[in-house]
């Protein structure tokens, strides 16, 4: 399956990506970031965060993907140990002297390679293969064939941009930024000039182009080996992580998608396919006054669209009411499987619980990413069950869930 994978500038835009359904994340740290103006994540919001997707089954991803200077090694390895205290899946990095750093500070911690490694070819991924990288981020300007290539001919894991901002320069080679304002892409402070008007004759605006989006070419990637669509914008809104994660995750199980909602959240004179099909002629785009009032009504919309949790786990669940013996509960959800105990049941005086009563209300599991599949219930007659208990059980039930999912998540 297609993984998912989702931008988070800020805790904020975390929740949005857990609700719309995403599969994995990708942040930064306070320091070391391509994003440095993204709000980011401090250590305690990074463990947070982190504990909170796992509970969920979402991977996260720590990008440590700036150059990093000889005299800031020890900031670095504080880093380092932090993401790997956090329990981050894997850290993104584009200084092959950092992947140093970590192999010998934190060697557990997993690593992808970035796209400003601009790894463009078979023989460049299988160097970062053997350099220690278990995954490729492939740039924004390889063709569909190319990224087939790569994918096949080599047994790494690879990463494609399905959604965002391009860039008119070699993923993470441009440095236009650093010679005109001293703010380098590569440490993580680009202004993006590329946006400004330059023209050439009778052609304004020359260097900016419309967002990449590919959505409608998931299943493609899927079927040729990609193992992760990620989508760009970590210096954007919570609301465009939600309306990009929850499109790409509607596409993917072959629900239509709505192009004219993400028009109408983000986009530069609407969207590209670029150098995945060649479609060089219409690239050129600018954020005009309509897309940026689109926008306004487009936000509002999408606040109401994720305010629950993604159901991402259905469950078959037995319960059983004996008596003189303990409320007992079982769920099991594919590999995952959890009992739990609870209050015995007393005599009925009044009223008997039946089956039908305790089923709806084990079965209340709103607010959480779980829905029952089945419920099947075996209970004695004549007996009492209080609602407190049947709902204490349920919660027991889900927290010794999310423990299970979380513990699993971690070694992703």
């Amino acid at each position: 399956m297609l993984e998912i994978l989702s931008p988070c500038g800020s805790p904020e835009s975390l929740d949005a990506a857990l609700n719309a359904g995403t599969d994995a994340v990708y942040l930064g740290l306070s320091s070391f970031s391509a994003r440095k103006n993204a709000a980011n994540f401090s250590f305690d919001e990074l463990k947070s965060g982190v504990k909170k997707a796992h509970r969920q089954g979402v991977k996260v991803y720590a990008a440590i993907n700036t150059l990093v200077f000889d005299d800031e090694i020890k900031e670095l390895e504080k880093t380092v140990l932090q993401a790997e205290e956090a329990n981050v899946n894997a850290v993104i990095v584009q200084d092959l002297g950092v992947t140093s750093v970590i192999k010998k500070t934190a060697p557990s911690l997993k690593l992808h390679a970035s796209t400003q490694m601009t790894v463009t070819s078979a023989s460049g991924a299988e160097f970062a293969k053997k350099y220690g990288f278990k995954r490729v981020v492939l740039p924004r300007e390889l063709s569909f064939e190319e990224i087939k290539k790569i994918t096949s001919a080599v047994d790494i894991e690879t990463e494609v941009f399905v959604h965002g901002a391009l860039c008119v320069c070699l993923s993470g080679q441009c440095l236009l930024s650093a010679v005109i304002g001293g703010r380098s892409g590569n440490r993580g402070l680009c202004a993006q000039p590329c946006r400004l008007n330059y023209t050439c004759g009778e052609r304004d605006n020359v260097l900016s182009l419309k967002d990449l989006s590919l959505i409608d070419e998931l299943k493609r990637l899927e079927e040729v080996g990609v193992t992760s669509a990620k989508i760009e914008g970590r210096m954007k809104r919570p609301e465009y992580v939600e309306a990009a994660s929850g499109q790409c995750k509607a596409a993917l199980s072959g629900q239509k998608t709505d192009t004219q909602l993400l028009r109408s959240v983000f986009s530069r004179s609407g969207f590209t396919k670029g150098y995945f099909d060649g479609s060089f002629s219409n690239m050129s785009g600018i954020r005009r006054k309509e897309d940026s009032l689109g926008s306004v009504e487009a936000l509002k919309e999408i606040r109401a669209l994720y305010r629950q949790p993604f159901k991402r786990y259905k469950l078959d669940l037995l319960v059983a009411a004996k008596k003189d013996m303990p409320l007992y509960c079982k769920a099991v959800c594919g590999e995952i499987e959890a009992e739990v105990f609870g209050t015995a049941p007393q005599k009925a005086i009044n009223r008997c619980t039946d089956e039908k009563e305790i089923s709806e209300r084990i079965s209340k599991l709103g607010g959480t990413v779980f829905e029952a599949k089945t419920v099947r219930c075996v209970v004695d007659e004549n007996i009492s069950i209080s609602a407190a208990a049947v709902n204490e059980l349920r919660r027991s039930l889900i927290k010794l869930l999310e423990d299970k999912i979380e513990e699993k998540t971690k070694i992703l």
